[in-house]
Parts: structure tokens; sequence; C-alpha cells
């Protein structure tokens, strides 16, 4: 389950209150933990979110040529500006990780952060639907959108 601290991040973070604890719990827990349900399989269907809501939000916005907006969307979806939307949030603290991911620094890891921001995109569309993913989504991405990244 979610910790209270952990569940108000949430709470902010898709605008909504967790109504799967679980879900959530699941999308915040890295392999290194032993536990059976960890964020791979939320970070798949979260990737895809994130790639959708991008590429509708460019195709909207912008009329530049299909090769400048796919160039921007594979910036916009990397694991870097995941990982850093990550830092940018404070998701750090709440990831879920064993005692040799977090001596190792798993906390600050980009492969990590980018991996369980796109998991929690995953578990916002369970829990909420697409429109709330979609929300949370412009909301955290709307100034490197807007910056042409």
């Amino acid at each position: 389950m979610l910790d209270a601290p952990t569940a108000a991040f949430v709470t902010d973070l898709s605008g909504c209150a967790p109504g799967n604890a679980s879900l959530w719990a699941e999308a915040l827990t890295h392999g290194s933990t032993g536990q059976e349900r960890t964020y791979e399989r939320l970070e798949f269907l979260g990737d895809r979110v994130l790639g959708l809501v991008i590429a509708e939000w460019l195709y909207t916005t912008s009329d530049e040529a299909e090769g400048q907006l796919s160039q921007r969307l594979n910036a916009l979806v990397s694991r870097a500006t995941c990982a850093g939307i990550a830092r940018d949030i404070g998701l750090g603290p709440h990831m879920r990780l064993g005692k040799q991911a977090r001596d190792d620094g798993g906390h600050e890891s980009d492969n990590i952060l980018g991996d369980i921001m796109e998991a929690l995109i995953g578990a916002c569309f369970i829990d909420h639907g697409f429109d709330a993913a979609r929300m949370m989504v412009r909301r955290l991405w709307a100034e490197l959108v807007a910056g042409k990244t």
C-alpha cells in the first residue's frame, strides 16, 4: 500500500486520489525489492500512453513537417526527459528500491527514474482513464513542449 506522503504525492501528481493504491505502489516498486509485482508492465503501458499524448499534442499545436515532429516526439519521450521530469517532481523518495539498488544510487538513476515515471503514467491511465493521464502528461511536459524541445 501507500504511506500517507506517497498517497499525497500520487494525488498531487495525477490530480485524483488513488482509487487503487496497490496499482500505484506497483508503479513505484523496482525489481530489486524482490516483490512479485513491479513497475515493468506499467512502464510498458505508460510509455505508449506518453507517446500517444505527446504525438497528439504536437500534431494539434504545430504545423511542422513529419520529420520535425518525429524528432521532437523522440526528444520529449526519451529516458533522459522522463528522468528529468521525475527529478523535477521529487519522485526519488517515493520509489521503492531494494538495498543494493539504493546503495548503488538508484534514486538518481536515469534508467530507474525514467522507467518509474512511465509506470506512473500507466497507473494513472488504468486507475483514472485516458483523459486523466493526458492531463497529467500535459501538465508535467508543458514547459518542455512550449520550449520546442
